[in-house]
């Protein structure tokens, strides 16, 4: 009797958290966009692409991120273990996703490549004459603005653009859930 309490008693504590758990770290090679047009080693680490950049692969616990890149990572002053956004000293123009100690996502600034080549500013007709097979959906904020989807091969990550004004206006890859919140963490 007292096991069925337990198991009662961690049921309800976890239906009272509202993100879900982040992914697992991967346990195959990274996985890149099927859209992918380039396939050598030096643009797949200075790429984002859905399965990671640079030495960074989405799934990886934030040490390990760290020893990778061989630096600290930034973290916000009010640092929150469920779900903070931190930055590498190496990869200056990007914002990665922690949570519960995996990094899960990152967020570009203009000037990240990606695996797509879709640049901040593109138009929305750029991008579909490039990948015609994008998955685009309604953004939450706009109802003009698009969300363009491009699942990574493994079913577990994806590249998401933004569109508002027929432009391009942000750039994020990484795991799911985590890659599709419409907002970020601190």
């Amino acid at each position: 009797m007292r096991t069925i309490v337990y198991l009662g008693v961690i049921v309800l504590l976890g239906a009272c958290s509202d993100r879900a758990a982040p992914p697992a770290a991967p346990a195959s090679a990274p996985v890149t966009s099927p859209a992918s047009t380039t396939s050598t080693a030096s643009t797949a680490s200075t790429s984002l692409s859905a399965s990671g950049i640079g030495p960074i692969r989405f799934g990886m616990t934030l040490a390990q991120a760290e020893a990778a890149t061989a630096s600290k990572a930034s973290l916000p002053q009010a640092f929150d273990p469920a779900c903070s956004m931190v930055r590498f000293p190496t990869l200056p123009k990007l914002r990665f996703m922690v949570e519960e100690g995996v990094v899960t996502r990152a967020d570009a600034e203009p000037g990240v490549g990606n695996t797509l080549a879709v640049a901040f500013g593109d138009t929305l007709a750029q991008v579909r004459a490039k990948h015609p097979n994008a998955e685009v959906s309604v953004h939450k904020y706009d109802p003009a603005g698009h969300y363009l989807t491009f699942p990574g091969a493994d079913g577990r990550s994806a590249i998401i653009l933004e569109e508002s004004g027929g432009k391009i206006t942000r750039i994020r890859a990484g795991l799911q859930p985590s890659v599709a919140y419409v907002e970020t963490c601190l």
